[in-house]
């Protein structure tokens, strides 16, 4: 399933690619200084959040409507590095892609990179070299970066509320330039913490007659003394002139998080690992 999930993202990544290079970029004017103040604020808010050094959780992915598949993971957060064990084999193995990382570091990570953000961690693009600025041990990049208000025609969209039901705030965002890299489209800032509580990831691409079209929804919501990533819904359609001719949706449910001191390190590097697998009733929670 993980694999599926990869190798749709990639394709769209790859269709992306070959559009962005045919079209040209349009010229948008700025985004409203209040809106784009008021999510430059959230994202340093975010920044400035705990986060736990090694996380365990369950995903559980719900493919329409079929049997859910479940996974573990084990999450170093320093490196983003992830073990997962996918059934039915019974092994531990790294997850180069972390594409289930329920902390702010992988939603960070997709702001910025967009689909490049589920190739492996280390092969990750960096930045154009440009001013930074540290606020809490978090390295927030200056006014010109993919994160900042200046990548996105940011406009204000009013009340609404987050997945918990607190009452928010919601922008939309528009890239500027280079929408496969600025992927964010739509955000709900909760009104009493200034934290994100709803993320919107859309992408899109079309050659010829074929039109690939998709969004990633993030919503976060507090576990013990974190605000994590609760549940994920990802949409995959595909359109032949105009007319939508297969879709994929999935439904990923963040289950049974723990928050361990520490964990073995010889989890995280290639090679055989003295830890033994999980069994099949305990990662179904019995």
């Amino acid at each position: 399933m993980i694999c599926i999930v990869r190798r749709l993202l990639h394709a769209f990544f790859a269709c992306a690619i070959v559009v962005s290079a045919l079209a040209p970029h349009a010229a948008r004017a700025d985004a409203p200084p209040s809106a784009a103040r008021y999510y430059a604020e959230a994202v340093r808010t975010m920044g400035r959040l705990p986060v736990p050094p090694y996380l365990t959780y369950r995903v559980r992915i719900l493919e329409n409507g079929k049997k859910p598949d479940r996974y573990q993971y084990r999450l170093r957060t320093r490196d983003g590095r992830a073990v997962d064990r996918l059934l039915p084999r019974g092994a531990w193995q790294l997850d180069p892609g972390h594409l289930f990382d329920p902390t702010w570091a992988g939603a960070y990570d997709l702001v910025q990179y967009g689909l490049k953000a589920f190739n492996d961690r280390t092969k990750a693009p960096s930045p154009s070299p440009m001013p930074h600025a540290k606020v809490d041990g978090m390295k927030v990049i200056a006014i010109v970066s993919a994160v900042a208000p200046s990548a996105y025609r940011i406009s204000d969209r009013g009340a609404a509320l987050c997945p918990n039901g607190a009452p928010g705030h919601a922008l939309h965002l528009d890239a500027i330039r280079d929408p496969k890299e600025h992927m964010l489209s739509y955000v709900v800032i909760e009104s009493a913490t200034g934290r994100f509580c709803s993320m919107r990831f859309a992408f899109g691409a079309s050659v010829i007659a074929l039109g690939l079209t998709g969004y990633i929804d993030l919503h976060f919501g507090a576990i013990d003394r974190y605000w994590l990533v609760r549940d994920a819904r990802i949409f995959i359609g595909a359109r032949s002139f105009g007319v939508q001719v297969a879709h994929d949706t999935l439904g990923v449910a963040y289950r049974a998080m723990a928050f361990p001191a520490a964990l073995p390190d010889a989890l995280f590097v290639v090679g055989p690992r003295p830890s033994p697998s999980p069994t099949r009733a305990q990662l179904n929670g019995e």
